[in-house]
C-alpha cells in the first residue's frame, strides 16, 4: 500500500477514518441532529449542518428543516429563494409541513410577490393529508375568499377539521362563518365532516 501500511502508523490509521467518516453524505447522528426539533435547537450551525447532509440524501423532513432554517435565518443567512428550493423538494415528496411552508411563503409574499391561488393550492395539498395548521389555513382562505372563491361550508368544514390546533383566529373565523351559515348549511357541512378521509 502507497505511503505505509496503516496498521504500522495508528495515527495515519485513525485520520482516514476521521476523514472517511466526514465525507459521507449522511451520517446516522445526522437524522437525530436534525430531525430532534432542528429549527428551535440553539446550536443552529450544527443542526444546519446536519440537515444539509441528510436533505442531500433526500429526506424530505430534512429539506423541510433546511428550507425552514434558511426562511427564518437559522443557522445560516435568511435567503427566502434558497428556502423555497428545499420547502420544494420536500413538497414534491408530499412532505405536508413543506406544502404548508410553501402556501404561507405565497400567502405573504416571502420573497416572491403574493400570490393567494397559489398559497391556497399548497395549503390544499397539506390539508388533504389531515395536516390542521394546513386545514385551519384552508378554511380561513375559503372563508375570506382569498386564492378560492368564498365558501362558507368549505370554510366551515376546514376549520372543524383542524380540531384542537383551531388557534384563536381560527376560533374566530368559525364562529363568523357559522353566524353566516342556515341550519341546513351547517348540517350538510357537519355531514361532510363526519365523512371526511385523509388522502392516502
Amino acid at each position: 500500500m502507497q505511503g505505509g501500511d496503516l496498521t504500522a502508523n495508528p495515527l495515519r490509521a485513525a485520520a482516514v477514518v476521521l476523514l472517511l467518516a466526514a465525507s459521507t453524505p449522511a451520517r446516522a447522528d445526522d437524522a437525530a441532529e436534525c430531525s430532534r426539533d432542528a429549527l428551535a435547537l440553539a446550536n443552529f450551525g450544527r443542526a444546519f449542518d446536519a440537515c444539509r447532509r441528510w436533505a442531500d440524501s433526500g429526506s424530505p423532513l430534512a429539506e423541510y428543516n433546511l428550507g425552514e432554517m434558511y426562511n427564518r435565518g437559522l443557522g445560516v443567512p435568511r435567503d427566502y429563494a434558497e428556502g423555497s428550493v428545499w420547502l420544494r423538494r420536500a413538497a414534491d415528496q408530499g412532505f405536508a409541513p413543506a406544502e404548508a411552508a410553501l402556501g404561507r411563503m405565497f400567502q405573504r409574499g416571502d420573497g416572491m410577490p403574493a400570490n393567494p391561488v397559489e398559497a391556497a393550492k399548497w395549503y390544499r395539498r397539506a390539508a388533504e393529508q389531515g395536516y390542521g395548521p394546513a386545514q385551519r389555513e384552508l378554511g380561513i382562505e375559503y372563508f375570506a375568499g382569498s386564492g378560492v372563491p368564498q365558501d362558507d361550508i368549505a370554510a366551515y368544514v376546514w376549520l372543524t377539521l383542524t380540531g384542537a390546533g383551531l388557534g384563536a383566529t381560527g376560533a374566530a373565523a368559525r364562529e363568523a362563518v357559522a353566524r353566516r351559515m342556515t341550519r341546513a348549511q351547517i348540517e350538510a357541512a357537519e355531514e361532510l365532516v363526519r365523512e371526511w378521509k385523509p388522502a392516502p
